[in-house]
């Protein structure tokens, strides 16, 4: 989850590079914003773009309501760019804040999200859209989506229709951008799905929130953690998304163990450089540094996952470390 925050950042910055050469005067409400996009297709006015966020956060839950069916049209539109505003303009309704709280006292209006839930089945193909920026930003809005409770089942399926797709492992080209490196749409339902489906508790020892998931989506999971068409971009995407959820789930992360025995050693990287964050049961968790302690010296083993091995042993020691090691 935490990649979102930091990648709307960049996203906004790429939706706003394709701006128009004319600039026109900002709206004032939320209404005027379909409009807007639909007069400007092609991009947005870097001014609209910079008081976006200040028009959706002063805007009613009922202007909300009545602008969600033409935001939610634009993202159908066969225009790539459009798409992709409209769902920037999505994403920042379903990542606002509540207003009138203090100013040190951030707390995300949930009631905007809720909004949306009859529009996910519409909103849902945009996850595997031809576009990366609408890729991206689809997920940013999932992930935002996700913190509504109950979990609406029709977010659910949305993501495990994804992770169970054919395509889900293999790197999805962007149509309107040859020179964009894909990047495959399984591993990315993985950071919708952990939080969405978990039910969250705090291990009374170490007082760190861990989850379970439903039977269902702690199953697909697996299955695809373990399907034979799996890439090492795939599966090195899915350790990331897996060693940095929120919350932690001890069952789907032991499932990540045999990679440490992974004849691609790109693979085996990514697990030993993400393998700290993760939280294990205290059996797995000795059997894993058993098999990191015996790469550091198998002289099978590349030097460089030596290295990397030697270096994690020092500030791994124990099964809820949860930290970064300084040397990875």
């Amino acid at each position: 989850m935490r990649r979102s925050y930091l990648s709307v950042l960049a996203l906004i910055v790429l939706v706003a590079e394709s701006v128009v050469a004319q600039s026109t005067a900002p709206p004032r409400k939320l209404e005027s914003i379909p409009h807007q996009l639909e007069a400007h297709p092609e991009g947005l006015d870097p001014e609209w773009t910079g008081e976006l966020d200040s028009i959706v956060q002063s805007a009613t839950i009922a202007e909300i309501r009545q602008v969600l069916p033409a935001l939610v049209s634009l993202t159908e539109s066969p225009n790539a760019q459009l798409r992709g505003n409209a769902l920037l303009a999505l994403y920042a309704i379903a990542a606002r804040n509540k207003a009138g709280l203090a100013e040190n006292h951030i707390e995300r209006d949930l009631m905007a999200d809720e909004a949306m839930i009859p529009y996910l089945s519409r909103l849902a193909p945009r996850l595997m859209d031809s576009a990366t920026p609408s890729r991206a930003l689809s997920l940013m809005l999932f992930q935002a989506l996700a913190a509504i409770r109950p979990t609406p089942p029709e977010l659910i399926k949305a993501a495990l229709t994804v992770l169970k797709s054919s395509q889900s492992t293999q790197a999805m080209p962007d149509t309107t951008d040859k020179a964009a490196t894909g990047t495959s749409s399984g591993p990315q339902m993985l950071w919708v799905l952990l939080p969405a489906a978990a039910d969250f508790y705090r291990d009374p020892a170490t007082n760190i929130t861990e989850g379970r998931d439903s039977p269902e989506v702690q199953e697909a999971i697996i299955q695809f953690l373990h399907r034979s068409d799996q890439t090492t971009e795939s599966l090195s995407e899915s350790i990331r998304a897996l060693a940095l959820a929120q919350p932690q789930n001890p069952a789907v992360n032991a499932e990540l163990l045999p990679l440490l025995n992974s004849s691609d050693g790109s693979v085996q990287k990514a697990l030993l450089r993400n393998i700290a964050r993760l939280t294990l049961s205290s059996e797995d968790f000795a059997i894993a540094r058993a098999r990191v302690t015996s790469i550091t010296t198998d002289p099978n083993t590349p030097m460089d996952l030596r290295q990397i091995a030697s270096s994690l042993l020092p500030c791994w020691s124990n099964n809820r470390h949860h930290d970064v090691c300084p040397d990875l």
